[in-house]
């Protein structure tokens, strides 16, 4: 597999991803299996261990919709909203505007309008699925260091706490999430190559 069509499995995957973490009401699980079918076999050459837990959580996926709501939507049991699971919720209106996780908020829209790419404005920045939808969007932007700062300091630092809850609940999203995060690495480390490769080729030497 050469380097597009890898950048291009990494693209469909992340696509997909981010339509798996959304309401079932909002996706069809039958398309998506058929679908995923040979992309699942393309991202074993990316990497066989996130093909592995892509492949568990279609399979053992079959949350309903008020299960679905019940574990990430109304009182969530756990919120796709990345920073409340790193913030402390503000105790007034006044302290919501200074809060720790509205600044995260602001530098994220920051990293959203210095790519002009984000999928849903009516969304809060920090929903894993837009987050997800928008590092597919931004895959050809590889060798822009602020993509790799995107996913270096404002997504990865973030999964844990997410993949420790899904754990403890012991549902199908943990391998998910799990899949999610090698993928991210992955993807720094294709950037990192091709950064090294464009410095070769800038002196005139590739090799």
């Amino acid at each position: 597999m050469n380097s597009n069509e890898k950048n291009q499995t990494i693209k469909d995957v992340y696509k997909l991803m981010s339509e798996l973490w959304c309401s079932p009401s909002d996706t069809n699980i039958v398309n998506i299996k058929k679908d995923s079918e040979n992309l699942i076999k393309k991202l074993e050459d990316v990497n066989k261990e996130a093909a592995i837990l892509l492949q568990k959580f279609i399979e053992e996926n079959t949350i309903s919709e008020e299960s679905y709501i019940d574990l990430f939507e109304l009182d969530p049991k756990c919120p796709l909203y990345l920073g409340t699971h790193s913030y402390d919720e503000p105790k007034t209106c006044a302290g919501a505007g200074v809060s720790d996780r509205n600044k995260y908020m602001i530098e994220l829209r920051a990293i959203y309008k210095h790519f002009e790419k984000i999928a849903d404005e009516k969304e809060l920045p920090d929903y894993l699925p837009l987050m997800i939808d928008f590092l597919s969007l931004t895959i050809d932007s590889k060798n822009d260091s602020v993509r790799g700062k995107f996913i270096k300091e404002y997504l990865l630092p973030f999964l844990p706490p997410v993949q420790s809850k899904l754990k403890e609940l012991k549902t199908p999203y943990v391998h998910l999430i799990d899949a999610l995060s090698k993928i991210m690495n992955i993807d720094l480390e294709t950037q990192s190559v091709s950064k090294i490769l464009e410095q070769k080729m800038e002196v005139g030497y590739v090799g």
